[in-house]
């Protein structure tokens, strides 16, 4: 017997999800998130879901085989700047190159009301690196790989004597072509390592052996930058799960899409950006291939950001070139995009006396006003509760107490200086932070190409229940599903990613190819699976049960951007046309039909070859009887609520989540409230609990508008 323990820290709370040995969801759990030291947070969510399930904490982590965790100091470390005192060693000529940027790093990240003021941006500020830490040495390899200029032993030590003066914690390497040619970079690790086994070291042909230099540079400049805090934190949290019972390797949820080992991210911190969002998607991905919905717009509302992404024909969608903090970088990661739109955003006016939401969160310290822990600011959650979407019973299953009246004073303060009234207020902030997130859903569907009435909702985090009704309205889409355990998705979600390694390596050549060329591929891919094979023998992991997938990126000449085209499992035929036809009818599915120029020629940017293995994941076991379709032994009573929609409050009935059972149907207005999160029903909602015990909503939409009916 055994037990199988998620764990995500997000900015308000920490969530505990833990499996049983049969891939049950036996337990889950939040617990405040502490940002001094994230650890304690984790501890007592482990701590919180052991007396859910009544035993002590000791005893839940020896019984654990798999202890899985979603990072974000990485996250942290970037978005705040509480990275280490980074160096860089570069080639000589090239020093301002990462603080130059490309023309679009003054908007990279940036929201599109940012976005229409361009001369009021900075580039990002403060660089991560300052330019009093950047080092050029004489050294040039050119495009073919061949040494131009020869790398001195004696300017590596003098650039790393200089080191010292400047009380650097971590180095970063990254030489012009070093991803043909990494012997230079090698030279310089070989130097550091003998003469600062203290340092933190990265080098760019280790990280990302790509074509582009900035971004090659970012990404090496950044990983050093996290470096030591990700590790830190990750020995320390190992050793507290150790003192209290835990006996196994740890093992980390990634931006990619899977779980990975403690040792590749000392090598790789990077990889933990973003990966409790996510940890979300990837559970979305699971859960909507057990209903049969490929196409799925997942929509992650927490404490401090509102989080969407797209499941597209049961796959998640990769962003090449993520940005973080301004920089893009060039680790592959989930497309999730964000914005500062939690139960935390914080209500206010700006200087033009118009009411604004967010971005600004008041965190899990001291959140909001109706936490009772010195906040003043009104925030959405204050909103929620003055508009009586949330209950006096609190929050966290009534563990968590709410001051209705700190909201209502907190609201009143906003409401005195517009002149208007409490509840105009409360209904105008919700409906802006609303608009909010129904534009990033807009941006994250439609700008790709898609319809979003083509998906349907998957609804998660704490906050995303209360608002998800009307999100699906706005976009016309008329089925959303609310997971039992929404509050701690992305827990949940992380454990059922499996093992996932990535290793890539430029390949630039023009197609067709000789056959040359072709065996030049394939030799590189072979030299690919060698490198992931001994991750998978260092993880003692048997051959038989490793799966590869092997991607070529193609894109038109003259373009800046590539497209992964996915391999057949026979790699080494040589069927070019295969390939050109899949690139191309990639190309059309995202741009339209005719869109793509073959007379441009066509060009390979890079290999890439993914390495997957299994790991524990959930089972949904459906109910074989189903109660009946009337509520009424889950109600709890009723309250009046305020909806927006209706401009008045309105008698509606309080159901208690936990006894509602399979059958159950609800007709708005209603609302859900659940241990960690809260389902709200407007008049022209209603759902039913589903055999799995989900809550799924059916939307009405407006009358006459296409995709209206599923």
């Amino acid at each position: 017997m055994g037990v199988y323990i998620g764990i995500d820290i997000g900015g308000t709370f920490t969530d505990c999800a833990v499996l049983d040995d049969g891939g049950r969801i036996a337990a889950i759990a939040k617990a405040t998130s502490t940002r001094d030291d994230p650890a304690e947070g984790v501890i007592e969510a482990v701590a919180a879901a052991a007396a859910r399930l009544g035993v002590a904490t000791e005893a839940l982590l020896a019984d654990c085989r798999l202890f899985v965790h979603g990072c974000t100091i990485a996250t942290n470390a970037m978005v705040e700047r509480k990275g280490v005192p980074t160096a860089l060693l570069t080639t000589k000529g090239h020093e301002d190159a990462i603080f130059i940027g490309k023309v679009v790093q003054k908007v990279a990240g940036q929201s599109e009301r940012a976005m229409t003021h361009q001369a009021r941006l900075d580039k990002a500020d403060p660089p991560i690196v300052p330019r009093r830490r950047v080092f050029g040495l004489t050294e040039r390899i050119d495009r073919l790989g061949a040494v131009v200029v020869a790398l001195e032993d004696d300017e590596i030590d003098r650039a790393i004597d200089r080191l010292a003066a400047e009380g650097v914690e971590a180095v970063a390497v990254s030489f012009l072509w070093s991803f043909l040619n990494d012997a230079h970079e090698a030279r310089v690790l070989d130097r550091l390592r003998a003469r600062r086994p203290d340092l933190y070291v990265s080098a760019s042909h280790a990280l990302a052996p790509v074509l582009g230099e900035y971004e090659r540079t970012v990404t090496t400049v950044a990983n050093a930058y996290v470096g030591p805090a990700v590790t830190r934190y990750l020995e320390r949290l190992a050793g507290r799960l150790g003192a209290l019972g835990y006996r196994y390797p740890l093992l980390l949820a990634h931006c990619m899409g899977g779980l990975t080992t403690m040792e590749e991210v000392r090598v790789r911190p990077l990889l933990t950006l973003d990966s409790g969002p996510v940890s979300g998607v990837l559970g979305a991905r699971y859960f909507g291939a057990v209903y049969g919905e490929p196409n799925v717009l997942c929509a992650d509302m927490g404490g401090t950001t509102f989080d969407v992404s797209l499941i597209e024909r049961g796959q998640t969608v990769l962003d090449e070139e993520p940005v973080v903090a301004q920089y893009s970088y060039l680790f592959p990661k989930v497309a999730v995009e964000s914005i500062g739109a939690g139960g935390g955003s914080i209500v206010w006016v700006d200087d033009n006396g118009l009411l604004r939401v967010g971005p600004e969160s008041a965190g899990a310290f001291p959140g909001p006003a109706c936490y009772s822990r010195g906040g003043a600011a009104p925030t959405v959650t204050d909103v929620n509760l003055v508009l009586g979407f949330l209950g006096g019973a609190g929050l966290v299953g009534g563990t968590m107490a709410l001051d209705a009246g700190a909201a209502e004073q907190a609201v009143d303060r906003i409401a005195r200086r517009l002149g208007i009234d409490r509840l105009a207020v409360a209904s105008g902030a919700f409906r802006i932070v609303n608009a909010h997130m129904a534009d990033l859903m807009r941006r994250s569907s439609i700008d790709r190409g898609r319809d979003p009435r083509d998906f349907v909702l998957f609804a998660y985090g704490g906050a995303a229940a209360l608002h998800i009704a009307y999100l699906a309205r706005e976009l016309r889409i008329g089925r959303v599903y609310v997971p039992s355990f929404a509050t701690v998705f992305s827990a949940v979600g992380m454990l059922t990613g499996g093992i996932l390694h990535s290793a890539e390596i430029s390949f630039p050549r023009a197609l067709p190819m000789a056959a040359a060329g072709w065996a030049g591929m394939v030799a590189r891919f072979a030299e690919l699976r060698g490198r992931l094979d001994r991750l998978f023998d260092a993880e003692a992991i048997a051959p038989a049960d490793r799966a590869f997938e092997a991607f070529v990126h193609v894109k038109y000449r003259m373009q800046p951007t590539a497209l992964p085209v996915r391999l057949e499992d026979d790699i080494g035929a040589d069927d070019q046309d295969q390939l050109i036809a899949a690139f191309e009818h990639q190309y059309h599915a995202l741009y339209g039909e005719s869109a793509g120029y073959r007379a441009a020629g066509i060009e390979i940017l890079k290999l890439k070859l993914d390495g997957r293995a299994a790991t524990v994941t959930p089972r949904l076991a459906p109910s074989a009887t189903l109660a009946p379709a009337d509520p009424a032994p889950a109600a709890t009573g009723t309250r009046p609520v305020h909806f927006p929609d209706l401009g008045r409050a309105v008698a509606t009935a309080i159901y208690d989540g936990e006894r509602l059972r399979p059958g159950m149907r609800l007709a708005g207005p209603a609302v859900v409230e659940r241990m960690g999160d809260t389902i709200v029903l407007p008049a022209f909602a209603s759902a039913a609990v589903d055999a799995y015990g989900n809550v799924v909503l059916d939307v009405a939409v407006e009358p006459g508008v296409p995709g209206a009916e599923r």
